[in-house]
């Protein structure tokens, strides 16, 4: 729900460089149309904050009572909503960083009394003793608490259980409110394949004025979810054509199947990387003319672009190293 977090998230998923991915804006509510569309819901909701009491004084200031009944409302709602989105057959994962029962076990226990005998047990997971999770039940739930004197790190608590195969489905979709995402054209489409090393596997299109990629198994699911919701990132951003070359995005630099040779590759010492990534001045020499890819120990990090004596680099603002990093 907060922009700043999910941005955050966006860019980081870029760094991580695999395409699968989709990143919104959305109240939980906002999900609940989407019916049976998702294999796997991860619920980490919104709590009190328990298990960062050791950590975090503000945490144990901000406790109160009603907190924890607010908390306890939003988990029902969101858990609510999660459960009309999962498939039938779906796995769905609940999880808090708070102790008590109330936004625990006691949301599950709601839930459960809720839905009934479309929840069943998911295949059990199997903890070593040693671990210290306390391990426990709540109907068809498997559920694990982490406490801090028990494990290592802060407190949490993560259940998990599955929607019956025989759980009711509406079946469809509703209607698109917005068309996001164009096709492209052959000569746009040609262009976007040279950057890709496997051209057969992804779908492209544009959004706004940047091109994106996806991989065909999953291009229509995120096309359908971003005329439903507004989404902030998916897929791969591979950049915008001018004069019908691609100005590649930062993204692109880190798609795990980028192909390295539709451009020049420059292969940096640490110093050097270390300099571009702090979006300092670069000397000119071991690039070549025009669009380079700047690499360390074989590893993307960006772009660069030598015009004559001079670099530019394309390194992201936002996301450069600091000075005194």
């Amino acid at each position: 729900v907060m922009r700043n977090r999910s941005q955050i998230l966006a860019e980081n998923l870029i760094k991580w460089g695999h395409p699968e991915v989709v990143v919104t804006n959305n109240d939980p509510a906002d999900f609940t149309e989407l019916t049976h569309l998702f294999d796997v819901i991860l619920t980490d909701v919104p709590c009190s904050g328990e298990g960062m009491f050791r950590k975090d004084d503000r945490a144990r200031e901000e406790w109160s009572e009603q907190n924890v009944r607010l908390c306890a409302a939003r988990q029902d709602e969101i858990l609510e909503g999660a459960w009309q989105s999962l498939r039938a057959g779906g796995t769905l994962i609940y999880s808090t960083c708070t102790f008590n029962h109330e936004e625990d076990e006691g949301s599950l226990e709601r839930f459960v009394e809720r839905v009934g005998e479309e929840v069943v047990e998911a295949p059990e997971v199997v903890c070593n003793p040693e671990w210290g999770i306390v391990v426990g039940r709540v109907g068809a739930f498997q559920t694990f608490h982490f406490y801090p004197h028990r494990t290592k790190g802060e407190g949490f608590f993560a259940a998990v259980a599955r929607k019956s195969d025989e759980a009711r489905s509406s079946g469809r979709l509703p209607k698109a409110k917005r068309s996001v995402i164009a096709a492209v054209d052959k000569p746009t489409q040609r262009e976007l394949e040279r950057w890709v090393a496997v051209p057969d596997k992804m779908q492209f299109g544009v959004a706004g004025e940047c091109c994106y990629a996806w991989y065909r198994a999953q291009a229509e699911a995120v096309r359908r979810l971003s005329e439903l919701v507004p989404v902030l990132y998916s897929g791969v951003a591979m950049g915008q054509l001018f004069k019908g070359k691609l100005k590649p995005d930062q993204a692109l630099a880190h798609f795990v199947e980028l192909n390295h040779s539709a451009v020049a590759v420059a292969d940096l010492s640490e110093e050097e990387s270390l300099a571009y990534l702090r979006k300092q001045e670069l000397h000119p020499e071991g690039l070549q003319e025009g669009l380079n890819l700047m690499c360390y120990a074989g590893l993307p990090l960006g772009f660069a672009k030598r015009i004559g004596g001079r670099v530019n680099n394309l390194y992201p603002t936002i996301l450069r190293i600091l000075k005194g990093e």
